[in-house]
């Protein structure tokens, strides 16, 4: 059976990674920084902690990639940016190779937006 990650799951993910870690994730653009290489191993270690966990693995997974996938986090991506832990701690900087990468997804994301074919549905 496929589980579908729908625009509400993201939004309560999200919610539930602002709540425990406040200092990491935003829903301001202004706010949103690089974060850790190997974050979500962390998330992951703190979920494993809780007694009941509001979200799942899964969901997180996916609220991360939604995340760092997002107009607002590619374009933060620049080089010699901190980088920052679940603390809002600077732990690594984006190097020029990764700041690279997240033009290049940035670029590619927009143009097959351009591409696709307006209807009048």
């Amino acid at each position: 059976m496929v589980q579908t990650f729908k625009k509400s799951d993201y939004i309560h993910t999200l919610d539930w990674l602002i709540a425990y870690f406040p200092n990491a994730f935003s829903k301001k653009t202004k706010e949103i920084k690089p974060l850790k290489i190997g974050i979500l191993d962390d998330i992951y270690a703190f979920h494993n902690c809780l007694k009941y966990p509001e979200v799942s693995k899964d969901d997180i997974k996916m609220a991360i990639k939604h995340y760092s996938n997002s107009h607002s986090y590619l374009v933060c991506q620049q080089e010699h940016v901190a980088r920052i832990d679940l603390d809002g701690n600077e732990v690594d900087v984006v190097t020029p190779e990764q700041a690279k990468y997240a033009l290049q997804r940035y670029t590619q994301k927009h143009a097959v937006k351009e591409q696709k074919p307006l209807t009048n549905n």
